[in-house]
Parts: structure tokens; C-alpha cells; sequence
């Protein structure tokens, strides 16, 4: 269960910078808009639920 987590994390981090690096080939890196930080952010949005997942799961509550 933890490799699990382990790859379901990597793969959601590198998602978020290849969208952000997507956007800035695809606008030659001309200019920053709100989309570019929006789109990024929207994306990131898998990652913190499979590190909200996991902590759930982990039995956080067996101190």
C-alpha cells in the first residue's frame, strides 16, 4: 500500500510542472497570465487529495 502511494504521489506532482511548462512553450514564454497560476494550481488539486487519502488511511489515530 505505501509503494502505492509512493507512485500515485510522483506521478500527480510532475503533472502540475508539466502543465506549467506546457503553458509557457506553448506562449513562447512571453507573458504570465492568471490562467497559466490557475490551470497550475487546478492541476496540483490530485496531489493533495492522494496526501489527504494517505493520511487518512494511514491510521492516524492509532497513538
Amino acid at each position: 500500500m505505501k509503494n502505492l502511494f509512493v507512485l500515485l504521489q510522483s506521478i500527480t506532482v510532475i503533472f502540475p510542472i508539466g502543465v506549467f511548462f506546457t503553458y509557457i512553450i506553448m506562449d513562447e514564454g512571453d507573458q504570465f497570465t492568471y490562467e497559466h497560476y490557475l490551470m497550475t494550481t487546478l492541476s496540483a488539486f490530485p496531489f493533495f487529495m492522494v496526501l489527504l487519502i494517505k493520511y487518512f488511511i494511514s491510521g492516524f489515530d492509532d497513538k
